[in-house]
């Protein structure tokens, strides 16, 4: 029997998916994104994961295809500098084809995503998909007239760093100020209650009590929201003004018929990305697409990896080609 794996390498877990060669999903395993290490550590973690898979069903592997947290170098498969990831550098495809001896195909993860959605997802039969995701980062995917969009390294996709503010308030953990992942992703989200507590002149509410000492984190803060919980309910709309105007911004670069919304945060509230969807209209001049969760839930960027070494698409495998003439 033979398999394709699929990879969905995120800040905080790695999934790694056992495939058929027609991509249906086997089986999959989670494991925590490894912090320390060096640069082999996740490729490690990944490989023992791989290993863990097949002893369990036997066969052998055609390819590999991994979705990963970014930017990144695509004509090397290195990951160069994740903001959310404590090994900010590291390996992935070069030591997983010498230990697999087979075909590697390393992608950001949202462009993986994008490539499910516009393979198999919501966004099949269409020729313009962009995929966004809301979780410990911020990023997306498009493609556009049919091609899946990669760019000179690999990172044409970076939406989460779309400046939104310009105030100096919000900084991202790639450095830069005001960028939308600074303020509305999981890994900013108590930072940017703390900043927005410090402005409030309402009630001392509990939400605004935890938030002004920096403890209120994005699934308390979506609880107590629910609860009607006044800080609560001024920030979750503040978060929802502000998606709505990086959605916004990415239908007016990319101008999809079809865009999804995925990644934990967005997921696990979809009455919260329901209303910074309605707010996307005030802020376009194109017009707007079908915007939705994706269809293929915590799995986009599993199944995208998979169908990126299953078929591959024309764009990755022409940077590969120039690289290995280089």
């Amino acid at each position: 029997m033979y398999y394709v794996v699929g990879v969905d390498i995120g800040a905080t877990y790695t999934r790694v998916g056992l495939f058929s060669p027609e991509g249906t999903l086997v089986e999959k395993v989670r494991v925590g994104t490894p912090k320390v290490g060096g640069e082999l550590a996740i490729a490690s973690a990944i490989a023992s994961a791989i290993k863990e898979l097949l002893s369990r069903w036997g066969g052998s592997l055609l390819s590999i295809g991994v979705g990963t947290v970014g930017p990144l170098d695509i004509t090397s498969g290195d990951v160069v500098g994740a903001p959310n990831v404590p090994i900010g550098r590291f390996k992935i495809r070069e030591p997983l084809k010498r230990l697999f001896g087979v075909d590697v195909y390393v992608v950001n993860d949202c462009v993986a995503a994008a490539w499910a959605e516009y393979l198999v997802g919501a966004g099949r039969g269409f020729r313009n998909v962009v995929y966004v995701t809301i979780s410990t980062g911020i990023g997306g995917g498009a493609v556009v007239d049919g091609h899946l969009l990669l760019g000179k390294d690999g990172n044409a996709h970076e939406i989460g760093h779309i400046v939104l503010d310009l105030s100096g308030r919000f900084r991202c953990g790639c450095g830069g100020l005001g960028h939308w992942e600074a303020i509305a992703s999981g890994a900013n989200i108590p930072r940017t209650l703390e900043v927005l507590a410090r402005e409030w002149r309402g009630e001392a509410t509990e939400a605004y009590t935890r938030a002004l000492g920096g403890n209120l984190n994005p699934e308390e803060l979506f609880r107590l929201w629910r609860t009607g919980d006044r800080f609560a309910e001024f920030a979750a709309d503040f978060l929802a003004e502000v998606n709505a105007a990086g959605i916004a911004s990415v239908i007016n670069v990319y101008d999809p018929e079809v865009l999804t919304v995925g990644g934990s945060i967005a997921l696990r509230n979809p009455d919260f990305v329901e209303i910074s969807a309605a707010r996307v209209g005030n802020y376009l001049i194109n017009r707007k697409p079908s915007i939705s969760l994706t269809p293929l839930g915590d799995d986009v960027v599993l199944v995208g990896a998979a169908l990126i070494s299953i078929k591959p698409p024309r764009e990755l495998l022409e940077v590969l080609r120039g690289a290995s003439r280089t």
